[in-house]
């Protein structure tokens, strides 16, 4: 009985240590093994992959433009498409590009952060400015009119002739002269010669006014005598003015006729005020004819420009020179050509995002593309030479 209390106390004092070192061994474990539960787990360090040019492409927005861009197959071709290839290959840069319907969205993709360069090429102007930057310019171009071929005939033709500007001038200054030599002409013969031109004013002038007007066709008039020294100098300028008056009257009708057969009565920017133009909608060519006093119906692309015009729809179309020149020579745009002179001229380079660091170096690129002269052969590869 004594054994057995004496080895429960040594027990009951061994106890304590045993729970210590089972405590000891137990930290030491989880030391060893890893952090304690109850302790945060340090934050991994998050790194942040760079876009690169092969892996992240730049969005290159195009729409058909005609001598610029066509997209025939699963990539856009044309002399502009030429230019980017050579810039897009010279900074280091995959292409990845975005077809949109219309011009329209060339430029309202770039604000929207959907792409990251629209080609064009687009006119640099200082509205478009305020919503887009731009690069060095690429082209330099201007308006043109196109109208179609007209070839009317018959009486009411003959009567439109008339209201040319050309005529109407001849016909204002012959009858000025008529109106101030009639007057000469009765002050000098109303007092001798009253059966001819009496000293009536309305009817004296009048008469002096008639007999002018036959001497210029005829020659003369047989029912009236002109008697006096200044009257009958008066006479024999109306005489040989009159031949040479109805020479030239005959020569600008016969040159009028010929030209509204031909090309219509727009035959320049002048010709615009007032008339029904189509033009591309949101394209400069819109707002340039607004200025000139045109009528502008605006069209999504200019060849649908065109078949409203070919339709009758409209009386001409203004655009771009170079686009204009190639959709009218195509084999379905018979009866349409190009008149006036070009006009407006303009810049036009390629668009990206206001503050985009792109900009920089695809202007680095333009320029060397110009020094060196690839800009130049790209464009006679595709355009021709031209002055």
């Amino acid at each position: 009985m004594h054994r057995s209390m004496a080895r429960l106390r040594h027990n009951r004092r061994a106890l304590p240590l045993f729970i210590v070192a089972f405590l000891g061994v137990w930290v030491g474990f989880q030391i060893a093994t890893g952090a304690p539960p109850s302790a945060p787990l340090p934050p991994e360090p998050v790194t942040v992959n760079e876009p690169t040019d092969a892996v992240d492409p730049i969005r290159v927005a195009v729409t058909p433009i005609a001598s610029a861009v066509e997209w025939t197959g699963k990539r856009p071709t044309g002399v502009v498409i030429d230019i980017w290839n050579e810039i897009a290959g010279r900074i280091g840069v995959a292409t990845d590009f975005v077809l949109e319907p219309t011009f329209v969205r060339l430029l309202e993709v770039l604000p929207a952060g959907q792409a990251d360069v629209s080609l064009g090429p687009l006119a640099i102007t200082a509205e478009r400015e305020q919503m887009l930057d731009f690069t060095h310019a690429i082209f330099n171009s201007g308006m043109r009119i196109a109208v179609r071929n007209r070839d009317d005939s018959g009486f009411l033709t003959a009567v439109k002739s008339f209201l040319s500007w050309r005529l109407l001038e001849l016909l204002g200054c012959v009858m000025a002269l008529a109106f101030f030599t009639g007057h000469v002409l009765w002050w000098c013969e109303r007092r001798e010669n009253p059966n001819s031109f009496p000293r009536h004013y309305l009817r004296g002038v009048g008469e002096a006014m008639w007999w002018i007007g036959c001497t210029i066709v005829t020659g003369g008039c047989d029912n009236k005598h002109v008697g006096s020294a200044m009257g009958r100098t008066i006479a024999f300028g109306w005489m040989v003015g009159g031949i040479v008056l109805l020479a030239s009257f005959t020569s600008v009708l016969t040159a009028t006729m010929t030209a509204e057969r031909v090309v219509g009565t727009i035959h320049g920017p002048r010709d615009l005020a007032g008339r029904t133009v189509g033009c591309q909608q949101a394209a400069l060519s819109a707002k340039t004819a607004r200025q000139r006093g045109a009528l502008v119906e605006e069209f999504p692309t200019v060849k649908e420009a065109l078949d409203a015009l070919a339709l009758g729809m409209v009386e001409a179309v203004v655009g771009e020179n170079q686009s204009l020149m190639v959709l009218v020579n195509q084999p379905n745009r018979v009866g349409m050509r190009l008149v006036g002179p070009i006009f407006e001229t303009f810049d036009y380079g390629f668009g990206v995002p206001t503050g985009s660091p792109l900009r920089k170096r695809l202007n680095r690129a333009i320029l060397q593309i110009r020094e060196d002269g690839t800009l130049d052969r790209i464009k006679s590869e595709w355009l021709g030479q031209h002055d």
